[in-house]
């Protein structure tokens, strides 16, 4: 499969700059992040990916990308999961794409893991074909800044041309429900809820397994955020495990001398 590189205009309004300045001073770099402001962690970090499913007209491809030094692009590194074709059968069950069926990956596994490295900024990638035969042709980004007129990739287009600098959320994480059965928005879906409460996990949540679902930006931006699921779980890391079991032998060997040192005699 080919790759893309995704890149900011440098050809700035005085009004795009500003909004640029204040969302930079309002929103400094973190530690973790995990959600629609990016993808970064404090140490490496292997995380795993499992494809749900996909609906609608367009042949989407899923991936990771990585930051550019100081900001100023991405390119794709890693193909998660993609379609063969935009669904199992046409538009029966809402254009579902199931894998092993209309979706597959480079290994031909529903389980894709990836490793992000300490302190480097990712952004999930959905890129979709609408029917031109262009895989990418349009794009939709996990990190809501990237889906404003700021930023472009080689005869791409983001579809929503209503989104200013500050971007659209076209992305959503966490513990959330999708009705494929109902044309209501997602919001309604879930009680009232907004976007931004499903915008950013923890850590503790990730380990435990989150949710990640787009809206590619189709069917009259419908913004149902159907159309491409998965889940992400992060991996413990060894040492980190070792250190659990090191801690909880310690604190039983811990409770027996301390049992036994009760039942002595005076």
């Amino acid at each position: 499969m080919n790759t893309s590189t995704f890149v900011k205009k440098t050809s700035f309004t005085v009004a795009s700059l500003v909004t640029t300045i204040l969302l930079g001073i309002s929103a400094p770099a973190q530690a973790f992040m995990f959600g629609t402001s990016g993808i970064q962690f404090d140490q490496d970090t292997t995380v795993n990916f499992t494809f749900d499913q996909s609906h609608g007209a367009y042949q989407s491809s899923l991936w990771v990308a990585q930051g550019q030094s100081e900001n100023t692009g991405y390119s794709n590194i890693a193909s998660l999961f993609y379609e063969v074709k935009p669904s199992d059968n046409g538009s029966e069950n809402d254009s579902k794409g199931t894998f092993g069926n209309a979706v597959t990956s480079n290994n031909g596994s529903m389980d894709q893991t990836f490793r992000f490295l300490k302190d480097q900024v990712y952004a999930l990638l959905l890129w979709s074909d609408s029917g031109t035969g262009r895989q990418f042709e349009q794009y939709a980004s996990s990190s809501t800044f990237m889906n404003s007129p700021e930023w472009w990739a080689a005869t791409s287009q983001f579809r929503r041309s209503e989104c200013l600098v500050a971007g659209c959320q076209q992305a959503v994480f966490g513990d959330f429900s999708l009705n494929y059965n109902s044309t209501a928005p997602f919001s309604a879906v879930n009680g009232g809820r907004s976007l931004e409460q499903f915008s950013s996990v923890t850590m503790a949540q990730l380990l435990q397994g989150i949710k990640i679902s787009f809206d590619d930006g189709g069917n009259g931006n419908d913004v149902d955020f159907q159309d491409f699921s998965v889940t992400a779980q992060a991996v413990p890391e060894p040492i980190s495990v070792l250190g659990t079991i090191l801690g909880i032998g310690a604190l039983g060997a811990a409770r027996s001398q301390k049992k036994r040192h009760q039942q002595q005699p005076k």
